[in-house]
């Protein structure tokens, strides 16, 4: 632990040092039912149809790699571990941190295929302690009780210099702020909903630290709104006439075992004459990648849209997709292929169907999972999209719920065996808890 945090935390003083290494040597523990027992709606109640009673913890092992100082509080890091079993001390099968580590590592060795992630996260900026009427999603039709509508802090659209120039402050102490927990950001944009702005975080090759980038961008986005009297709003679907908040991931591929690890290998090599990209201009490692994907579309969106106003988000020209498909260059489609603009090659797909309430570990993990099946099987890509936008062809609909969704997750056999019986099974019990409460 010496040695570890000497290298990490250069920055905090001697005593500071102390402190950290007293409370990393000292065992932490979670009650298990915490991890995989409770809703969303209540920590006190366990739900018996995951099988876990308030009977044994999980113990944490910290990754001191991960270790950040917390710019915005005073004498705070933070630090991510791995949650095991605390009588064998091996990896609890309700750690979905240690899921993706496994994932990574295994497509690593059993194929030699490394993964390069970004992701775009959208957030609306609203009016703290202020309320409203209008277009909102101002009552739950199930309950018909009213509901606070929250009210942005402008009126902007896409692209709109409002919020970029209003908000000029908050964004230089986000900008700042990640900085200086070694988080890159390649773009802060204003987006199309009132008062929304989208944080781009570059391509990493290390995916565990896109995951845990992403937690502390959310975290640091949040502080500092409150900072300026606002609050940051991650939900799904905030106003039911605006658009939705999404967390789009990229995704690209390497091979690990290759003199240049490095070197991208979604596109095809050779040089395209014709003009304007194709499918063939894919490697067909990519297209079997982009396969495994949208074979298990149906099921994999009960991990990356895990919540019922998730499925509010997307639908015909909501610029996320709804049905099982793929294209180069299009808005409408859930898996856009898209292109590089210097070299005019495909170079990476977008994943339009996730969003802020997900676990980013799990839907890493399971998207990363699916699509290696698809390279280590060598499927073969179907035909691009050529359906209209609002052909609704019951064949190729995606789930329009998030309990149609989890029906798919249960006859999902490559899923269940990423997850595991016990996992998958608790997963599906709290999401039906959430979904009925």
């Amino acid at each position: 632990v010496h040695d570890a945090l000497s290298s990490s935390s250069s920055s905090l003083s001697s005593t500071s040092k102390s402190k950290l290494h007293h409370i990393l040597s000292t065992q932490v523990s979670f009650a298990k039912a915490c991890m995989a027992a409770m809703p969303a709606y209540g920590d006190v109640i366990i739900l018996p149809e995951t099988n876990i009673d308030a009977r044994d913890v999980l113990t944490m092992t910290p990754d001191l790699s991960s270790l950040r100082i917390l710019p915005y509080c005073n004498s705070s890091v933070m630090v991510f571990g791995t949650l095991h079993d605390q009588r064998t001390g091996g990896l609890s099968e309700f750690c979905t941190r240690g899921l993706l580590a496994r994932v990574v590592n295994t497509v690593k060795k059993k194929i030699g295929i490394g993964f390069t992630v970004g992701v775009e996260i959208e957030f609306c900026l609203v009016k703290k302690n202020v309320v409203g009427g209008g277009a909102g999603r101002s009552y739950n039709e199930s309950k018909s009780v009213p509901v606070p509508v929250p009210v942005p802090v402008d009126n902007s659209l896409f692209a709109s210099t409002t919020s970029l120039d209003e908000q000029d402050d908050f964004i230089e102490e986000v900008y700042d702020n990640l900085a200086k927990q070694n988080i890159s950001v390649e773009m802060i944009h204003s987006e199309s909903a009132p008062g929304q702005l989208e944080v781009v975080l570059p391509y990493e090759r290390d995916v565990m630290k896109l995951a845990d980038n992403i937690v502390l961008a959310k975290e640091t986005i949040q502080v500092f709104a409150q900072k300026h009297n606002m609050d940051a709003l991650f939900d799904p679907k905030i106003w039911d006439d605006k658009a939705g908040n999404g967390m789009h991931l990229h995704l690209s591929l390497r091979d690990e075992m290759s003199d240049d690890p490095s070197r991208n290998i979604f596109p095809n090599d050779h040089n395209n004459s014709a003009g304007f990209p194709s499918s063939s201009d894919m490697s067909s490692i990519a297209e079997s990648f982009l396969e495994g994907i949208l074979s298990h579309l149906k099921s994999l969106v009960s991990l990356t849209l895990p919540t019922v106003d998730s499925y509010d988000r997307i639908g015909p020209g909501c610029w996320t997709g709804h049905r099982v498909e793929w294209s180069i260059e299009d808005k409408e489609s859930p898996l856009r292929v898209c292109i590089d603009a210097n070299s005019k090659k495909n170079t990476n797909v977008e994943l339009k169907l996730v969003d802020n309430t997900c676990n980013i570990y799990l839907a890493l993990a399971a998207i990363l999972w699916v699509g290696s099946k698809g390279i280590a099987s060598e499927l073969k890509l179907r035909p691009e999209k050529r359906s209209k936008p609002y052909d609704c062809n019951e064949d190729i609909l995606l789930p329009a719920t998030l309990d149609e969704a989890l029906l798919y997750l249960e006859q999902d056999i490559d899923l269940i065996e990423l997850m595991g019986q016990r996992l998958c099974k608790s997963y599906i019990a709290v999401k039906r808890a959430e979904i009925a409460h």
